[in-house]
């Protein structure tokens, strides 16, 4: 090999954020846009294809975009288990105002191997569900339920 050439490059991600991202955008009522939440997951990253969306109240126990959402993500882990599998949203209450519900998909998505990311608010990053990170995702869950 000449200096010009390299030996087969393998995948070696740069960034610690760097992994398989799918984006979730949720709004309480019909009247509410998305194209905000849209935006900035697309910002981020998210192609809109890999973005679930829908307008639906947290209060509805079953909403069919997050279902799939979560559904997707777990799909992918199983198939790909090498790579961090992220779900996005742009703030905490976009999952959900009820902190039991919060701390509970909070728990199913590290029990399945699963990163959850927030884009603002005061836990805006990847979520560390060890130690402190786990205490303040309580408290802030239980803010939001407020």
């Amino acid at each position: 090999m000449t200096a010009r050439q390299t030996g087969p490059r393998c995948h070696r991600p740069q960034l610690p954020s760097a992994g398989i991202r799918i984006g979730y955008a949720r709004c309480s009522h019909l009247s509410q846009d998305l194209d905000s939440q849209l935006d900035a997951l697309a910002k981020h990253g998210i192609p809109r294809d890999k973005i679930f969306s829908e307008k639906i109240s947290t209060r509805i126990e079953v909403r069919p975009q997050f279902e799939g959402d979560l559904k997707t993500a777990r799909e992918i882990k199983a198939r790909a288990p090498h790579y961090r599998v992220i779900l996005t949203v742009n703030e905490m209450k976009r999952l959900g105002r009820d902190a039991a519900d919060l701390t509970a998909l909070a728990d199913h998505l590290t029990e399945h191997g699963l990163v959850l990311e927030m884009l603002v608010g005061p836990l805006a990053g990847i979520y560390d569900p060890t130690g402190p990170g786990k205490v303040l995702f309580g408290f802030f869950a239980a803010m939001a339920e407020t």
